[in-house]
């Protein structure tokens, strides 16, 4: 059990660290200072890898535990292992991780969900911008030579956007 017990703790500093870098994303995306971001991003895989190393890891504790005990695990949840527990200090100690983790986990979806809105408002900022760059100008007709020259005014714009 302790073993597991060690997972769990990891687990948690994990996705604790996890969360650290998304209000830090935040703040990144609030500046839209993109070197940061990138630097971020690069961070968070690494966790989200060490995250599924440590979750395999743990299924397997999981499972070998339950093995021992000659039980069965269908998911391999710390929900059901709570439930085929019979140690009431096992049952309190697992139940307190699983809570710390959904806990974690919950306001980690949370700091990624605002995150998201933000990159998708910034997103939309940069296209409007690019569009009015890049937009054939519709008001060119009233400087321009009324007849000859509508056809190359309507085409011309400040960027390729073929390119």
């Amino acid at each position: 059990m302790q073993t597991l017990y060690d997972l769990l703790d990891n687990l948690i500093q994990m996705h604790k660290a996890l969360y650290t870098l998304a209000m830090q994303k935040k703040d990144v995306l609030v500046k839209g200072d993109v070197d940061e971001l990138v630097a971020i991003t690069h961070q968070e895989q690494k966790l989200i890898k060490g995250v599924t190393a440590v979750e395999t890891a743990r299924m397997n504790a999981v499972r070998e535990l339950t093995a021992d005990k000659g039980l069965t695990l269908q998911e391999g949840t710390l929900a059901e292992l709570i439930k085929l527990t019979t140690s009431a200090e096992e049952k309190l100690r697992l139940t307190s991780y699983r809570n710390e983790l959904s806990r974690i986990v919950s306001e980690l979806r949370d700091a990624n969900e605002l995150n998201q809105q933000l990159l998708k408002q910034s997103l939309s900022f940069v296209n409007m911008t690019l569009d009015l760059i890049t937009d054939t100008p519709e008001d060119d007709f009233i400087y321009g030579k009324p007849a000859a020259d509508t056809y190359r005014q309507a085409n011309r714009t400040f960027f390729n956007k073929k390119a």
